[in-house]
């Protein structure tokens, strides 16, 4: 009986060192992330500054649900880091590991839409570049 409750044990400590490395590497992904999208919203800000009034229009046409799924995953991220800071070490062994994947699952998901994010800028940086060129050619 001892024997499988060590078992038990040492797998349930190896999944939180491996959920601890995806913590990790998630965190920074939202971070890398984040810094995008500042990055991006200060280009924009920038550019808008320096457009004349007539040429103020939006740039980018994206549809609704591509504006609620930004919106959601910056919320969620607030919720995540939020979360982050005030965990309880009061929930049992099993309890803790099913808050774990909880919450891996949702980051996972969170993640996949960042890369549909990261996607729609590419192809956005593409269709201005493109716009750019042959703005330039007479």
């Amino acid at each position: 009986m001892s024997d499988a409750v060590d078992k038990m044990l040492a797998g349930m400590a190896t999944n939180r060192i491996t959920l601890n490395r995806q913590l990790a590497k998630i965190d920074d992904i939202m971070e890398r992330s984040n810094n995008t999208l500042l990055h991006i919203e200060a280009n924009s800000k920038a550019l808008n500054q320096n457009l004349a009034p007539a040429e103020s229009k939006k740039l980018y046409n994206l549809k609704p649900e591509a504006e609620m799924a930004l919106s959601k995953i910056l919320e969620n991220f607030k919720l995540l880091m939020q979360g982050s800071d005030q965990r309880e070490e009061a929930y049992s062994a099993l309890d803790g590991c099913l808050a774990y994947r909880d919450r891996v699952e949702h980051l996972s998901s969170s993640v996949r839409k960042l890369v549909a994010l990261h996607d729609t800028v590419a192809q956005m940086r593409s269709s201005q570049e493109e716009q750019d060129a042959s703005e330039d050619s007479p």
